[in-house]
């Protein structure tokens, strides 16, 4: 127990089924157990449905059969059970149709190693098998792999993997220059305003006569109006009084 084994609640799901038998064996292996007390062990986390179709087996067969039953004799019973012939061929076509539509690797590949247990008839080596992965894949990955080159499925899984990682980059330069020619509103609106502050600081000031910024005498200030007549200067004098 200290191995934490995993229970099954009877899924009719053929891959949570294997994954089951998978871990629960691995316990056995780990922890030395005996092969006698396999069964013991194993339907001992037996959970929901699954343990209602192991507590009716075990009254079909009678209690002595139970007891003196092999691992192997009960995963017959329990794949027939839990992994309907239905079910299995339903995953054999989903794995011939599965295509890679912009899941991560570590994702689509999990996927495609789950339902890859299923079709054992139909992939039998690591050709077979570093195929139907290449094909799986999109564009932007098989365009720069070559199936031919690789022995092992793993090093076509790894050679995606570093694909992905550059896929990832180049989208990052991509952003990064979109945002530096077309910077945010707030980014805008800052470099106005550290603008205008740059302006005020080593700029000119603004004329008392014309308004606008300037050094050294207004060209304005003896250019009359052209409907009083008034030069700017005299019409500033005039309301510099008055205050």
């Amino acid at each position: 127990m200290a191995c934490e084994p995993p229970v099954y609640n009877g899924e009719v799901d053929p891959i949570v089924c294997q994954r089951w038998l998978s871990d629960i064996e691995g316990v056995f292996e780990r922890t030395h157990c005996d092969e006698d007390d396999y069964i013991a062990c194993g339907t001992g986390q037996l959970r929901g449905q699954a343990k209602d179709w192991w507590d009716n087996k075990k009254k079909e067969i009678g209690s002595e059969a139970a007891k003196a039953m092999t691992w192997d004799e009960f995963k017959t019973p329990f794949l027939k059970h839990h992994t309907p012939k239905a079910v299995v061929n339903r995953i054999k076509e989903e794995f011939m149709q599965l295509r890679h539509k912009g899941e991560s690797i570590h994702k689509i590949t999990g996927t495609f190693m789950d339902k890859m247990e299923f079709c054992n008839e139909l992939i039998t080596n690591e050709e077979q098998k570093i195929y139907y992965y290449y094909n799986m894949l999109s564009t932007e990955y098989r365009e720069f792999m070559t199936p031919s080159k690789y022995e092992t499925l793993t090093e076509i899984i790894n050679v995606a993997r570093e694909r992905e990682i550059e896929l990832k980059k180049q989208v990052e330069r991509v952003e990064r220059r979109a945002h530096d020619v077309n910077p945010s509103p707030t980014k805008k609106m800052r470099t106005k305003v550290t603008g205008k502050k740059s302006d005020a600081k080593g700029g000119s000031p603004n004329c008392k006569i014309c308004g606008k910024g300037h050094r050294g005498e207004c060209r304005f200030k003896d250019k009359p109006c052209p409907i009083c007549r008034k030069t700017l200067r005299d019409i500033w004098l005039h309301h510099a009084q008055k205050k």
